[in-house]
């Protein structure tokens, strides 16, 4: 449209030049010029035109692009609609079956409902039973309270004088176990005293034992001699010197005790012994010791006879 109209206006500017050329008189010229001017108006009217045809052009461009965008929404809204008649009818099936469940619900609720209203009067009915039961155990159940009253306020009488009574022994047995403990501290140093007294008394017999024999051969024996603690007996003959400890059971604590009267004696007496020895009148002589004694050269014996002949064979040595 706008090639066509541009040509038209070429043509008849050639025209109109042709007119002009043709003509050589002014009344040609002055109808030339008059038609000169219409064309050239005719040419401004012709480029507004082809201003507007563009812009109606433009606007029909982009009519067109809202027809196409409007005619794919179009196409997307009869999608949808489409879509949703499917679920609209879908739904209306669900809803159909709903009902369907909604009215089995109703008849099925209806017979339960029936079914629980009769269970309810025959709970009813149960209740007002219960209810006179319970109202006869109330009645016997006061009485038994009040039975029961009285012999819980005899009882608590009871019990206070068993209190008393408890107390009073508790009081008894406090002074029984007071007296107790004393009576046993007494036997426990009663039974010390007993042992050691017992001690005594058989280390006198080995002491007895051991001068019956050595008398005989010019020994003198004494037992516990003075100011000399730690030895039992000592053993005495022309220059020979023997230092007895007698135990029950000889440990290093006896071996020790032995050595350090030795060296009192000798402090004292200005004598060192000859020998010194460790007697067990049980025989129960600890291991350790014995190797020590061994190594010290102390005699440990558990018989009064072998005692007695080393003793004499020592004292002999020494003679010699």
């Amino acid at each position: 449209m706008v090639i066509e109209v541009e040509t038209s206006k070429e043509a008849l500017a050639k025209l109109a030049k042709e007119i002009g050329e043709k003509v050589a008189d002014e009344f040609m010229r002055s109808v030339l010029s008059k038609l000169t001017g219409e064309v050239i108006g005719l040419r401004k009217d012709m480029d507004i035109l082809k201003d507007s045809m563009n812009k109606v052009w433009a606007s029909i461009n982009k009519l067109s692009e809202k027809i196409i965008q409007l005619t794919e929404a179009q196409r997307h809204t009869d999608k949808q609609l489409r879509e949703l008649a499917e679920r609209v009818s879908e739904l209306t099936e669900a809803q159909k079956r709903t009902e369907e469940r909604l009215s089995e619900l109703e008849r099925r609720t209806e017979g339960r409902f029936r079914e629980l209203a009769e269970r309810v009067s025959e709970l009813t009915e149960a209740q007002k039973r219960t209810e006179e039961r319970l109202s006869e155990l109330e009645r016997r159940t006061e009485g038994r309270f009040r039975e029961l009253a009285e012999r819980v306020s005899e009882l608590t009488e009871a019990q206070k004088r068993t209190e008393e009574r408890l107390s009073e022994l508790a009081k008894a047995q406090a002074e029984t176990e007071r007296r107790l403990n004393q009576l046993s501290r007494i036997v426990y140093s009663l039974v010390g005293e007993v042992g050691r007294i017992r001690g005594e008394l058989v280390e006198s017999r080995v002491a007895l034992d051991l001068s019956s024999f050595l008398t005989k051969h010019g020994f003198d024996v004494f037992h516990h001699f003075p100011d000399v603690p730690y030895v039992d007996v000592v053993v005495e003959t022309d220059g020979f010197l023997a230092l007895i400890e007698i135990c029950k059971k000889c440990t290093m604590k006896d071996l020790d005790q032995v050595i350090r009267g030795a060296k009192i004696f000798e402090e004292k007496e200005g004598i060192r012994p000859s020998v010194l020895v460790v007697f067990s009148y049980t025989g129960e002589i600890d291991k350790k010791m014995l190797e020590e004694a061994k190594k010290r050269g102390i005699l440990v014996e558990w018989s009064t006879r072998r005692l007695v002949r080393r003793l004499l064979k020592l004292a002999k040595k020494n003679v010699e």
